[in-house]
């Protein structure tokens, strides 16, 4: 497998398309062909204009992927915002690989889960299968908007499979003001669809979550929740316990949203916290009327226990992490790097002095192509089961055997 990277920030979105694409393609070896494309761009630009400028310059064979992002993120460029296109291009040798894609998210998410899982399990994978989920994060089919789950899929794929292969993704969407996201599938384009890039056959994909959160609070118990919303903390209206905890930060109900970041443990309970075994949900908005917290996904529930966590404001953690991934990589032929962001991380909406992106970028230069894209959800391990996060950069290093 080769891969090539390209980014693009021009203003025509068919010459964005080309522009980023030529760049990618100047990353294969010479006479390779280009069998996949993987394409993140934001809303600014026309799906369809964009689609075209890449087809003029690959032809009709290579098989296309990707959709809307808050930006992108290659080896030499970041941006979000603007008129972001970040794209890479795949030659496949020996590995195999599948593109899987359901409709229907709006109707029912967990359905669309179990369809793709039935399509996943009736491929020959592997122990080291890898498998990138992408999905459309935003619902507007009603005219007002509403969250897809990442919950409700995974539990589909699980049902369907009876377990998983080492799964990462993301929710997908066109801007931080949750527009609904374009879908490219090769010629198509889709919205409400959840699909995956599934790669098998020497390939293998080493993951590692950096949240850059740790707990602030000792534990407390959810007692009443409905789906993505929190009624009640230790039966009392979740407003007044987050208000408390909080103390005086000077920090409203009305920025609760983006803000507030509740983390789950998945592993001992009073165990040094391990940041690595926390699901963090990130509240998107609070109702002050009826004292409750409305979350990004349902799976915080009545008997849930929960601690507020405080986000780091440096990204020490950042290089290491991933210098960690090449070191069990380094028997292996490291190929290509995928990072995952979420796009509340980014400078400009988090407040923070620098961009986790740019850390990225010194602690992968010169080592692999990278792509990268800035996301509503983000999906990835922990501890074995692919679990969705929030307030997360996802890191994914793809190797072969030498």
């Amino acid at each position: 497998m080769r891969v090539g990277v390209g980014y693009s920030e021009h203003g025509d979105s068919r010459m964005a398309g080309i522009e980023a694409v030529s760049t990618a393609l100047s990353g294969l070896p010479p006479a390779s062909s280009c069998d996949l494309v993987m394409i993140f761009s934001t809303a600014q630009h026309d799906p369809a204009a964009l689609h075209a400028g890449i087809r003029s310059v690959v032809g009709p064979s290579p098989r296309l992927i990707g959709g809307w992002s808050v930006g992108a993120i290659t080896n030499d460029c970041l941006g979000y915002g603007g008129l972001q296109v970040g794209i890479a291009v795949f030659h496949f040798q020996s590995v195999q690989w599948a593109i899987l894609a359901e409709g229907d998210l709006a109707r029912d998410q967990e359905a669309a889960g179990h369809r793709l899982g039935e399509s996943l399990r009736a491929l020959p994978l592997d122990d080291d299968a890898a498998v990138i989920m992408l999905y459309d994060s935003v619902d507007r089919t009603s005219g007002r908007m509403k969250l897809n789950m990442a919950t409700p899929i995974l539990n589909g794929v699980h049902t369907a499979m009876d377990g998983f292969p080492h799964l990462v993704g993301a929710g997908l969407c066109g801007d931080m003001t949750g527009r609904p996201t374009w879908q490219w599938i090769d010629d198509d384009l889709r919205q409400q669809s959840v699909f995956a890039l599934v790669l098998w056959g020497g390939i293998r994909m080493d993951s590692v979550i950096m949240h850059g959160c740790m707990p602030a609070t000792g534990y407390r118990t959810i007692t009443r929740a409905d789906g993505a919303v929190i009624h009640e903390i230790d039966h009392r209206p979740a407003l007044e316990v987050i208000a408390e905890l909080l103390g005086d930060s000077g920090v409203s109900p009305k920025e609760y949203g983006f803000f507030v970041t509740l983390g789950r443990n998945m592993g001992e309970k009073w165990d040094e916290p391990d940041e690595t075994a926390y699901v963090n949900r990130m509240c998107l908005k609070a109702n002050e009327e009826t004292g409750s917290l409305i979350m990004f996904e349902p799976d915080l529930v009545q008997g849930c226990e929960v601690q507020l966590m405080h986000r780091s404001v440096t990204f020490d953690y950042i290089a290491p992490k991933i210098d960690a991934l090449f070191e069990a990589a380094a028997a292996r032929r490291p190929l290509f790097a995928l990072y995952i962001n979420c796009a509340g991380r980014a400078a400009a909406y988090s407040g923070l002095d620098g961009e986790d992106g740019a850390v990225v970028q010194d602690a992968v230069a010169g080592r692999v192509p990278l792509l990268g894209f800035y996301s509503g959800v983000e999906i990835a391990p922990v501890r074995g089961r692919p679990q969705p996060l929030d307030w997360t950069g996802v890191f994914c290093l793809f190797s072969l055997p030498a």
